[in-house]
């Protein structure tokens, strides 16, 4: 009785592990392009820090690099596209599926596109699109294609008002969440029932 119950608490474990685990991902590799090249990609460009990350796994307990994160930026200047004051952008999680890491708050240049599949006024961006920290020679270059001024004549336009694209297009699967959850819930269970036994013994 007692294998049995060892056996199925391994099995359970292992099986617990196979979800949380990510399947593995093939490295980006991006080709090299200019500023403009980037410019003329993007739906939207403008510089920004970053306010918030949000990562959300559709498929848990499977995680992928490939998950979509949530960036919400606060826009400061702005050489293409509508853009909001706070803007929602969409990346994988990870730069194993050209997801943007973007390190500390920033300020960044984004370079983003849009996407049907997106909420309005949402856009996604990614690892081999042009965003990186912000590079005094990539703000002149775009201040260059643009020839926009803000009125206080600095380079680039000011964001339009309020937030766009500030909450995650999808949700957890709640079938999958409850999946999850029972089979923690059940190896917890057997955990505790073989810690007494033992010390029963």
């Amino acid at each position: 009785m007692r294998r049995g119950m060892v056996t199925l608490l391994l099995t359970a474990l292992l099986a617990v592990a196979g979800l949380l685990v990510a399947a593995p991902a093939q490295a980006c590799s991006c080709a090299e392009a200019t500023t403009a090249q980037h410019f003329a990609d993007a739906d939207a460009v403008f510089t920004g820090s970053l306010l918030s990350r949000d990562v959300d796994h559709p498929d848990w307990p499977v995680i992928g690099s490939g998950d979509p994160a949530l960036l919400v930026f606060t826009a400061h200047v702005v050489f293409k596209g509508e853009v909001r004051e706070a803007q929602g952008v969409v990346t994988a999680s990870s730069s194993a599926s050209c997801g943007l890491e973007l390190s500390g708050k920033g300020p960044f240049v984004v370079f983003a596109t849009s996407d049907p599949d997106l909420p309005d006024g949402q856009y996604r961006a990614g690892l081999c699109g042009g965003t990186a920290e912000l590079d005094p020679l990539v703000v002149g270059e775009l201040a260059d294609l643009t020839n926009l001024t803000t009125s206080t004549g600095a380079p680039g336009g000011l964001p339009l008002e309020g937030e766009a694209g500030t909450e995650q297009p999808g949700g957890p699967d709640l079938l999958l969440l409850g999946l999850g959850a029972a089979v923690v819930l059940a190896v917890g269970l057997g955990s505790a029932w073989l810690l007494r036994r033992r010390r029963g013994a």
